[in-house]
């Protein structure tokens, strides 16, 4: 007998239906030429601080090691683009079979596992040159270990040491990520406590301090290196057009001595740019004023629009003789101030960004809509031909808390300290078409038993 937390072995009709899309999904890359990685405008960054400044560049160089290896350089991708595609489908059936070991029946492990083969996130970056596929994946496969390890004690420590690795290697590639940290010990929490397992809190300590354990030793090295605690200094560049917008004179003068010289140049930089039309003017509400916390919250577009044109002008604003640390440092600072300043005005653009991030996890995912479109058919059918929508759907309670752990795990960030473009909005919804496809599936078992019959998901 498998003993419980270990991942499934034999074939079932599920795995094979994945199979059977991993096969066709290679072949269709394959033959569009898309399994050849191709350069992004990020790619020069990653591969320049694996060459020149480890620690001291704005990007970590984890991605451009990794790339250098696949035979990737200036003016070759090597084999990136193969070995990212091959990732993400061993990913996607690591997801199906630790969903599985996890006490998810087989329709929802299966669901989840499709979600995060068919990706819109996952299939477009596999084929550029950009971090954000192998993160995904590596991810999806902490998920998975995850997932497989609350079963049970021997398979908590089984499975420990490959969580970590997995999940600080993805947040290692993709900063955006650090919420990993806490997420996936309570996603383990919570399908810990649902497998009935007991004195639990010693062990959720336990794999936060290892999951957290790659971020403490790679900023450990970049402290003792450049003195900076961090993966990457560059969340006070990111984060500074947010603070920039927010400004006006009577902010800037009312901002600390130590920042106010940064406040007084973003503002400045800002104008200029708006008075040559490179970047949008906050737009005049219906008393003829302009209100950012109403832009923010009604027209967070404007913003997002003009986000990277201010962020280009701001980085004019870096001294010749400051190191990038000391610039990314003093925009971080003067960000931190402004937001702490008018913390109704970061509230404002919180909301917004959340609206615009919600609004695009759906509407822009094709994954997501095609899963929706599947719901809604079966449940108009369901409504015709039995006259009401009632539905077991065992695995609907915790394929949604994968797929929230998941939203949870890569989305606060990109909300909270700059704004959701759609690479990140993308790569925050990877699992939520799992949530309407495990429920389509579950109106459809339920339609072809007989009347009368219990239903079952593991008929599904």
């Amino acid at each position: 007998m498998r003993e419980q937390g270990q991942f499934p072995v034999a074939l079932d009709r599920w795995q094979l239906v994945l199979l059977a899309i991993a096969v066709c999904l290679i072949a269709a890359l394959w033959a569009l030429g898309l399994l050849t990685a191709q350069a992004a405008p990020d790619t020069a960054g990653y591969f320049a601080s694996a060459s020149g400044d480890l620690w001291g560049s704005p990007r970590n160089p984890l991605y451009g090691w990794a790339a250098r290896l696949l035979g990737a350089g200036p003016d070759s991708s090597g084999i990136v683009g193969v070995v990212q595609v091959a990732l993400l489908v061993v990913a996607a059936f690591l997801l199906y079979f630790g969903a599985q070991a996890g006490g998810i029946g087989r329709a929802g492990a299966f669901f989840l596992a499709a979600a995060g083969l068919l990706s819109q996130s996952g299939l477009f970056h596999a084929r550029l040159l950009v971090p954000e596929a192998p993160a995904i994946s590596l991810l999806m496969m902490a998920f998975a270990g995850t997932l497989a390890a609350s079963r049970g004690p021997s398979a908590f420590w089984r499975y420990i040491g490959p969580i970590a690795l997995a999940t600080g290697a993805a947040y290692l590639l993709r900063p955006s990520f650090l919420p990993a940290i806490f997420v996936v010990p309570f996603l383990w929490m919570v399908f810990a406590i649902r497998n009935g397992q007991q004195r639990i809190a010693r062990a959720a300590l336990l794999l936060l301090l290892t999951v957290a354990s790659p971020f403490i030793v790679q900023s450990a090295i970049r402290w003792r290196a450049v003195s900076d605690f961090n993966i990457v200094s560059f969340g006070g560049y990111q984060m500074s057009p947010m603070a920039g917008f927010m400004l006006t004179p009577d902010l800037v003068a009312g901002l600390p001595a130590a920042v106010q010289p940064t406040g007084a140049a973003v503002l400045a930089a800002r104008e200029t740019a708006e008075s040559a039309g490179r970047v949008a003017r906050t737009p005049e509400n219906s008393s003829g004023g302009r209100s950012f916390a109403s832009a923010a919250l009604g027209y967070f577009d404007i913003y997002a629009r003009s986000y990277d044109g201010l962020l280009v002008e701001i980085a004019k604003l870096r001294r010749p003789d400051e190191s990038w640390i000391s610039f990314d440092r003093r925009l971080r600072d003067f960000s931190v101030a402004t937001l702490m300043r008018v913390p109704d005005k970061w509230l404002a653009w919180v909301g917004g960004a959340t609206a615009r991030f919600v609004g695009h996890a759906i509407v822009s995912n094709a994954t997501m809509l095609l899963a929706c479109l599947a719901l809604l058919v079966t449940s108009i059918i369901a409504a015709i031909w039995r006259g009401h929508l009632a539905v077991t759907a065992r695995d609907l309670a915790p394929v949604c808390a994968v797929a929230l752990a998941w939203l949870a795990a890569t989305g606060p960030l990109i909300v909270l300290m700059t704004f959701p473009a759609t690479r990140y909005i993308d790569t925050a919804g990877v699992l939520l078409a799992a949530i309407p496809a495990t429920l389509a599936a579950a109106i459809i078992g339920r339609l072809l038993e007989p009347v009368g019959t219990a239903s079952d998901s593991e008929k599904a």
